[in-house]
């Protein structure tokens, strides 16, 4: 027999049915889409944040690695310092303090009575000197050999000899000239440089 109409009164339970079936997918459906969205928006903000640290340690990354730029320049300046520092400690330990030794010389010069003047001064880093004192007139050049002997000179020295004595005329003035030639060697003088 077929069937032309729809008898809804006849098929009421099996629609009822139907519908709470509906009523429960619709009602799963929606925790279903809250739960999703939940889980979205939660992933979201999680991420979100993970981003932004990212964001800020890779900024603070970039600006250290600025500063280290800049620093490698000051690093290398400071290597330069130290090589130069290097370099100034062993040149004392080689060196002989030419100066001071020059000034204890000419100190001693000077409290001679006489007019001697010094012509060269050479000094080795083993404190062994030789110096040319010269003087223009013969007899100020005899009463220079009383000081040289005096301890006010030799108190410089641990050595000192004479090593040669010369005599050299000048033409256009007819004037003698008289060198004395010293060889020796200095005590040791302590310095006040602290390194």
């Amino acid at each position: 027999m077929k069937r032309s109409k729809i008898n809804l009164i006849i098929d009421r339970d099996n629609y009822q049915k139907y519908e709470k079936f509906f009523y429960y997918f619709k009602l799963f459906f929606y925790c279903l889409m809250i739960v999703f969205f939940l889980t979205f928006f939660i992933f979201f903000f999680l991420i979100n944040k993970k981003n932004q640290t990212t964001n800020q340690l890779n900024q603070r990354k970039k600006a250290l690695l600025e500063v280290l730029k800049e620093k490698q320049g000051d690093e290398v300046k400071m290597y330069y310092i130290q090589q130069k520092y290097n370099d100034l400690v062993d040149f004392y330990k080689e060196d002989v303090f030419t100066l001071t030794y020059y000034q204890l010389l000419t100190q001693a010069l000077k409290q001679s009575s006489e007019e001697a003047t010094l012509k060269s001064f050479d000094i080795s880093k083993n404190r062994d000197v030789s110096f040319i004192i010269s003087f223009s007139d013969f007899p100020k050049m005899m009463s220079f050999f009383k000081f040289i002997e005096s301890s006010i000179f030799l108190k410089n020295f641990e050595q000192i000899s004479l090593k040669s004595f010369s005599v050299l005329g000048n033409e256009v003035d007819k004037k003698e000239n008289y060198e004395l030639s010293f060889v020796g060697k200095f005590i040791q003088v302590k310095t006040n440089i602290n390194l």
